[in-house]
């Protein structure tokens, strides 16, 4: 009798959920205003409805309206990682790239990196992870830039620039936009590599140091430069400048 009665309990909770839901679904607004912040408000402190519930209900509102934007808002405010990061790859990642709209990005990215968040998300370490890194460390060269002696930190971000160089070609491209986006993120991770690697030899060699990619031993570039997904045509621009490069090294060492 107990047990009949717990299974009694427990589907009349479910069924109540389910007609909340419904409803929520059925009247909520994707743009707020003072009445329907205060209808929230009642909803939940005083008939205690899960905010989650709600955000769920605008995210559903969202993509039916086409809001790609608002839907991953929402769905990022109910806690649903993995359908975040999964709308956030597909639509609004590439745009964020190519318009270099990089703190817009990182605003959910940052969110669902959280250990406990981005380990049940299916390709973060190939999608997600790849763009948040290169945004860090697009902030990290900046910041570095502005200091005296950076020694410490120029290595540290050696070690993260190449690690990205090999993970850029991982980033799953299912348009012509997302290639596009692909490539400038190619392109400008080996514009920081040679900035990175001129940075370490002019803080080993002095402040009368002159700055000249030149002087930048090729084995330090080509390695990584050849594993970047480049449009064909930059990437034989790299390959001349390499080979450049070269040529310069084998004089030198024949002097």
């Amino acid at each position: 009798m107990q047990g009949s009665f717990t299974i009694y309990i427990f589907n009349a909770h479910r069924i109540r959920e389910k007609a909340v839901r419904e409803l929520l679904s059925r009247h909520c607004l994707l743009y707020e205003t003072d009445d329907s912040q205060k209808k929230e408000e009642f909803l939940t402190q005083q008939l205690h409805v899960p905010k989650e519930w709600i955000h769920e209900a605008k995210a559903t509102r969202a993509r039916a309206e086409g809001d790609h934007h608002k839907e991953a808002l929402h769905l990022m405010k109910a806690g649903h990682w993995n359908q975040c990061h999964k709308l956030v790859i597909r639509h609004l990642a590439s745009d964020a790239i190519i318009n270099e709209n990089y703190s817009y990005l990182k605003s959910f990215l940052d969110e669902i990196s959280l250990q406990d968040r981005c380990s049940h998300i299916q390709d973060w370490d190939t999608s997600g992870r790849v763009y948040l890194d290169y945004i860090r460390i697009i902030e990290t060269l900046n910041r570095i830039q502005q200091l005296d002696g950076p020694g410490y930190e120029l290595e540290h971000l050696h070690t993260k620039v190449t690690s990205l160089c090999s993970r850029i070609a991982l980033i799953p491209c299912r348009t012509a936009k997302d290639r596009l986006a692909q490539s400038d993120i190619a392109k400008r991770t080996a514009n920081i590599l040679r900035v990175v690697l001129i940075l370490q030899h002019s803080s080993e060699t002095g402040p009368d140091y002159a700055p000249d990619s030149q002087r930048v031993p090729l084995k330090l570039l080509a390695p990584h430069i050849g594993r970047l997904p480049m449009p064909e045509d930059y990437a034989l621009e790299e390959l001349h400048s390499l080979t450049q490069s070269y040529l310069r090294e084998l004089i030198v060492s024949s002097q």
